[in-house]
């Protein structure tokens, strides 16, 4: 997987552009597709960490392309800033770009963390970045009760609209009927009362939305929409935030200690104060070349695995050197599965 899934990048770097091959990996159609034809599962959660790690692990000893992969699953998520460090020192990165990206990855997984209220819990978080100072992040997060994982793709173009329905997509087997979603374009009433929330006392309303016998929080499995939750919240934090006075949304998304429960409260109170409601829309939006590691459709072919690499190897060696024979070849297979199939590569 690390010689395949590399010398496709490197093939689509060499022909398109290093910055094409970013908003691929944003792209999770093409991501998955990516990772089935390199050999792995067509639905586990471990699709990601793997497609991923091996191409940090090819691009770790490769700088052709001036491609990159930092970050990783649980604790190697921590090694963020030493990648991005490497980077910089070996000059293929300017330090202000390493910066501005990793504060901007950082605040995309609040975004799908925090605000994208799905039960999901991130423990995975890569960014894929190039010399040109283009990014894209993946990251993933677990439901731990369902044993079922999500997987969220953006890329830099559209880092303006994190609040705006923004995700380039989201990969997941199933949808689900209500989720509270306050970083959709339709929750945006509901953050405007959030932020007003935090600017006027919020202890002026808790006897009034603490009384009645409600719930939790917590409890996702009742109809939110009916407001059936509890306010049995931690009012001290919100107390806490409330006196940092946050101008605007992403103030208040930066707060520390704002996170997915403390968002959740302040979300609720917009909705019950003010009247506005977050948007209830689940966002959440693949075949086989050369069989999977479990067997499953059918067990690897690794004789086709060496002659695939071997190809796309020499692909990529000729067009390096300015020969486009096999190039030709290459786009005149797809041409011709194209014509059969209907479906073009």
């Amino acid at each position: 997987m690390r010689e395949l899934s590399g010398i496709v990048a490197d093939l689509i770097a060499e022909k398109y552009g290093s910055d094409e091959f970013i908003r691929r990996i944003s792209d999770p159609f093409w991501f998955h597709s990516l990772s089935i034809a390199t050999g792995f599962d067509w639905n586990s959660s471990g699709t990601t960490t793997t497609t991923l790690s091996a191409l940090k692990e090819y691009f770790r000893g490769s700088t052709d392309s001036g491609i990159f992969v930092a970050g990783g699953k649980g604790e190697v998520m921590a090694s963020v800033s030493e990648d991005f460090e490497k980077q910089v020192k070996r000059g293929h990165l300017r330090e202000t770009d390493s910066i501005e990206i990793r504060r901007r990855a950082k605040e995309l997984a609040r975004v799908d963390n925090n605000l994208l209220q799905d039960g999901y819990d991130l423990y995975l978080h890569f960014i894929v970045v190039n010399d040109r100072g283009n990014w894209a992040v993946v990251q993933q997060g677990m439901n731990g009760k369902e044993r079922m994982a999500r997987r969220y793709h953006w890329h830099r173009d559209s880092f303006g609209d994190r609040l705006r329905d923004g995700r380039s997509g989201i990969s997941a087997e199933t949808a689900h009927e209500s989720v509270r979603d306050i970083s959709a374009l339709k929750s945006e009433e509901n953050r405007k009362g959030m932020v007003d929330m935090m600017r006027d006392d919020p202890w002026r309303y808790r006897d009034h939305i603490t009384q009645g016998g409600q719930t939790t929080l917590d409890n996702h499995e009742l109809d939110a929409r009916k407001l059936r939750l509890d306010v049995r919240v931690d009012w001290n934090r919100l107390r806490q935030i409330y006196e940092m006075q946050p101008r605007n949304f992403i103030e208040l998304m930066d707060v520390k200690g704002a996170g997915k429960s403390a968002m959740r409260a302040i979300s609720y109170l917009s909705q019950v104060v003010y009247g506005s409601d977050p948007s209830w829309i689940d966002p959440v939006k693949f075949s086989f070349g050369l069989g999977g590691k479990d067997g499953i459709p059918k067990p690897v072919n690794y004789r086709d695995y060496d002659v695939c690499i071997e190809f796309y190897r020499e692909l990529l060696g000729n067009l390096r050197e300015g020969d486009s024979r096999l190039s030709a070849i290459a786009e005149n297979l797809n041409r011709r599965y194209g014509k059969i199939t209907g479906n073009f590569l």
